[in-house]
């Protein structure tokens, strides 16, 4: 297998000198201690110093220096020009399509004398005024796309050069640009090419520069797919002739760095050097060529031994390293994975004639083939992309999860699997639903949602190989749900997955947690008896303490690396973990002394402790804010945390406190369907009441409930639906359907949220005002409001669909007093009159739809003006259904609550899903309206808006937060 990662091999024949020099031929000498070097630089790092390999005796690292920022993140016309020859060469764009983008580059600014280098600042623009220019200037979308990928390599390039931090924004940008301009459908001659690595990955060509047959500069796009083709390992490690940077685009790769040394008898050489040769079907040499069709590695006979000097370095996306010239390395990506990268290979920055790659000391050559086996550059681009949003929807849940939002953490792990399951092509979609899986398990169980949390690991679990470390986490994960259900046989058994998968897999941390889990459900299994499993118990949770130890041994507790100090407190915490579950052990087998014992080296180890859980644990029941012991407990439901709860009611913690989300013990207790927690958190209540008890008791409970269905209904019924609108035309249609269905076939919650109705816009029209809600279709006695139906009703009752559905969001502007007031619109009929130009105008926008099939909500008429709670309740969800929201903006319209919470929600949609539409209508002098895009980089602070009715303000507030779950 011959190597593609070090191109540029282009030497004459070497051999290698004989120690103790460890010098090749050319006299260049090898470096003895290679380094990958971290891209941690300031923003405000530039001047670059590189060492050149071909002039100086030995190599320990790239100095680089800060220096002068001039130039900042403009891009100058000559390196623009310079990497759009490369980006020619890359894509074998013809002459008459490549000549008109050159004349536009030198037109820029005026006339540039050369694509040479330059200090010259004359013609520089920002990147963006570059692509402004490109969009006003060149007439074909060929030109447009290939422009763009130059402008996003010249950016790279130049903040490369000028030794400046790229941040994840720039390299999203520049990402977007690369995306854009791969997945284009060229039609006037350039294509990208993808060519197949002996490394295991594609590669792309960006942009190829080369001089005297040499490289120059090189830019690709890496992406290794879970293919299962990887490097051959026994050519993984290997040099660069080029100084090369690498930008992290997707995924995680592992580098290891390593010494060689040269040996006299061949019988003490690990590997032997290899050179390599191209061949592009008209000739083989060891000049690089863009386009080849293979790649010869062969055996130089000069051999020695190699030392893993450092690895593995972990990259991730939107990180950056670099590799100097001639140091050997070797890369590694998980074969189940995708890992893609934006690769630069540079030799102004560092260059060697010969940068051998290191293989079998026996083989005499090996041939690697670039073909891709028909995976184009599209669908690699493609892939990556989605690869990108799924790992910032991961990380999105996880640090939700880190702040016990356990809803938003919902909400993005869902659209998380929902990419896995649902984008044609997704690479590998078993490996990373299982992941999604993990973490809609945990969050799951986090939210006390048991059978859910049971239902999904244990699925993923029978999909998942035994020797898995995924299959570690998931085994205890599923044994925690089990023992908060009291399932302890159940729960053991996974525990004893989770101990025999970390020890196959010799991972000691996860074993240490598994022997801790072991022994806590042997203890709850042994009851308070005496018998074998108690000893079993104590002899794990032994275990457990003695392995945390050795671990914490292993730290180095003088380090001032984040992470080891990290991991310190973890340990610690574990074993504190341990210690007062041993304690507990020893008191059930009546050996006091014991159990005094290991429960004070507990507490001497939480004295020390700097783990932000001992804060949490020593403030009062009753925190002035966030989450309380009672909350916490009903959060996670089990006869273990329903004692504990008792005891919080017994010596009267608050029942009544509020967590950063909006909610209550009582919501979590309802929520989780559990009646004891439930009946527990009630009793606390009625003692801390005051008025007629009774009656506020009932409605916390009916609010409770409310909020609970608003969860079951928006998060299991309609994100799904809408989850999936992005291949479906009928989204809204179906998204009706479930709704109604959903309503139709559960009482309680019909009872809590009202249907979605509409008045048709023939009825509105003829109507001449704003209905109510109890009035009638004149001369018929019909009701006005329809009722969409459900698919399973069949209850005889009228009902009746539309095709396209509008929301009216408006202001009450009705000053008259009693009968009079009982209207949202002036005398005048001023609101209404707008609603019906708005129609007009939408109509006008939208010629396809019909207006015989055209609804209206207007909430005056489609909410019960007499029993107005399950139209408010149903709201983000009624809006969710419409097609269009449609405001009547005026002076005030901004100002008010009501109106502002309806913008809230139809933004998010807008943002999330692209499938809602949102029209302001502005009033014109002519004395009609005009219908615009409404904004939505709005800024709006729900907490400053005015309301009529202040007591309205917490169902305000409950709306703000459910309309950020709309996403």
């Amino acid at each position: 297998m011959a190597l593609e990662e070090a191109p540029g091999h282009s030497s004459e024949s070497s051999s290698l000198s004989r120690p103790p020099s460890r010098t090749l031929s050319n006299n260049t000498v090898l470096p003895q201690a290679p380094a990958l070097i971290e891209d941690t630089r300031p923003d405000n790092a530039d001047a670059h110093i590189a060492v050149s390999v071909e002039t100086t005796d030995k190599i320990d690292h790239v100095i680089e220096i800060d220096g002068d920022k001039s130039g900042g993140g403009s891009i100058s016309r000559s390196a623009l020009h310079r990497v759009f020859r490369g980006v020619v060469v890359a894509t074998r764009a013809p002459d008459n399509v490549a000549a008109p983008i050159f004349r536009w580059i030198l037109s820029c600014g005026g006339k540039a004398e050369s694509d040479q280098d330059s200090d010259d600042a004359a013609g520089a623009l920002a990147p963006n005024e570059w692509c402004n220019t490109a969009a006003m200037d060149l007439a074909h979308e060929d030109s447009r796309q290939l422009a763009r990928v130059a402008i996003g390599v010249a950016f790279l390039r130049e903040k490369s050069r000028r030794s400046q931090h790229t941040t994840a924004a720039d390299l999203a940008w520049v990402w977007g640009l690369v995306h854009g301009a791969i997945t284009h459908p060229m039609t006037t001659g350039p294509r990208f090419s993808a060519s197949r690595s002996s490394q295991g990955f594609l590669a792309v060509s960006l942009c190829s520069l080369l001089k005297d047959n040499k490289i120059d500069e090189l830019y690709r796009f890496h992406v290794w797919l879970p293919d299962g083709q990887r490097s051959n390992s026994d050519f993984a490690v290997h040099s660069h002739q080029s100084y090369a940077r690498s930008w992290i685009l997707a995924g995680e790769g592992r580098d290891f760095r390593y010494t060689f040394v040269p040996v006299i008898n061949r019988a003490d050489a690990t590997h032997a050097m290899y050179e390599v040769k191209w061949s592009d079907n008209k000739n083989t040499s060891t000049n690089y060529k863009t386009h080849q069709i293979s790649s010869t590695v062969l055996n130089t006979k000069e051999f020695g031994r190699i030392t893993k000097t450092h690895g593995p370095s972990v990259h991730t996306r939107d990180m950056s390293y670099v590799v100097p010239s001639l140091h050997f390395h070797s890369t590694e990506v998980a074969p189940d994975t995708l890992h893609a990268t934006l690769f630069v290979f540079d030799s102004q920055r560092g260059f060697a004639k010969f940068a051998p790659v290191l293989g079998p000391v026996d083989l005499v050559s090996s041939t690697q083939l670039r073909d891709p086996a028909g995976v184009t550059p599209a669908a690699l681009a493609n892939m990556v992309d989605t690869m990108r949003s799924w790992e910032k929807l991961m990380e999105e849940g996880q640090q939700h999860s880190e702040r016990a939002e356990w809803e938003h953490a919902l909400r993005a792990f869902n659209k998380a699997l929902n990419l896995c399951e649902s984008v044609p092509g997704f690479p590998n979609p078993a490996r990373y639903k299982h992941q999604v899986s993990g973490q809609l398990g945990n969050t799951n169980r986090r939210f006390g949602r048991y059978e859910q949390a049971r239902d999904i690991l244990e699925k993923a679990l029978e999909e998942m190989g035994p020797e898995s470390s995924e299959r570690i986490e998931f085994c205890g994960e599923l044994g925690v749900v089990y023992r908060h259900m009291n399932r302890f046989e159940d729960a053991k058994r996974a525990f004893e997955d989770q101990y025999n998968t970390a020890k196959r897999l010799r991972n000691e941390r996860a074993q240490c947690r598994a022997v801790g889990n072991l022994g806590m459900v042997n203890y709850q299994l042994a009851g308070q008896s005496r018998g074998p499993l108690l000893d079993v118990a104590i002899e794990q949770l032994t275990e457990r303490v003695t392995s945390v130890r050795r671990l914490k041994a292993a730290l180095d507790t003088r380090s001032s690396d984040p992470n080891q100090r990290r991991l310190f407190n973890t340990f610690t915490t574990w074993e504190m973990v341990g210690l007062s579950r041993l304690s507990l052990c020893y008191t059930a087998r009546g050996e006091g002394k014991q159990a005094i014992k290991a429960a004070s080296e507990g507490i001497e180890l939480t004295r020390n402790s700097a783990d932000p859980t001992r804060q949490e644990a020593l403030k009062q029941f009753n925190p002035p804010s966030g989450c309380t012991p009672a909350i916490a407990l009903c959060k996670e439901p089990s006869e273990e945390h329903r004692s504990y709860l008792t005891e919080l009611v017994d010596v009267g913690a608050d029942m009544d406190a509020i967590d950063e989300q909006g909610y209550k013990a009582l919501d979590y207790a309802v929520f989780n369907g559990d009646s004891a927690m439930e009946t527990l958190v009630l009793a606390g209540l009625r003692r801390q009441l005051d008025g007629d008890v009774k009656k506020e008791v009932a409605r916390r409970q009916d609010e409770a409930r409310l909020r609970k269905g608003y969860r079951v209904l928006f998060q299991e019924k309609l994100r799904p639906v809408l989850l999936s609108s992005s291949n479906n035309k009928n989204a809204l249609q179906d998204l009706r359907r479930v709704y109604a269905d959903a309503l139709a076939t559960d009482t309680e919650k019909a009872r809590l949220f009202d249907a979605l109705k509409f008045v048709r816009f023939s009825d509105f029209l003829g109507f001449g005002k704003i209905p109510r809600s109890s009035d009638k279709l004149p001369g018929t006695g019909d009701p006005l409001v329809q009722l969409y139906r459900s698919n399973v009703q069949n209850d005889g009752q009228p009902g009746d669909t539309a095709d396209v559905v509008i929301f009216f969001s408006y202001r009450w502007i009705n000053k008259g007093s009693g009968t009079a007031r009982d209207t949202p619109d002036d005398s005048s009929n001023m609101q209404y009159d707008r609603m019906v130009n708005a129609i007009e105008n939408f109509l006008l926008l939208h010629p396809s739809v019909d207006k015989e099939r055209l609804g209206i909500w207007v909430d005056h008429a489609c909410v019960d003006q007499d029993n107005p709670a399950p139209g408010v309740a149903a709201l983000p969800m009624i809006i969710a259904q419409c097609n269009a929201l449609i405001s009547l903006v005026d002076d005030a319209y901004h100002t008010r609550a009501w109106c502002s919470v309806e913008v809230m929600m139809v933004q998010t949609l807008r943002k999330s899903y692209n499938l809602h539409m949102w029209y302001e209508h502005v009033l014109s002098d002519s004395g009609g309206g005009i219908l615009r895009e409404g904004p939505m980089d709005l800024e709006i602070v729900m907490m400053s808006k005015e309301l009529t009715y202040e007591e309205d303000r917490p169902k305000v507030m409950f709306l703000e937060r459910q309309s950020k779950l709309l996403g």
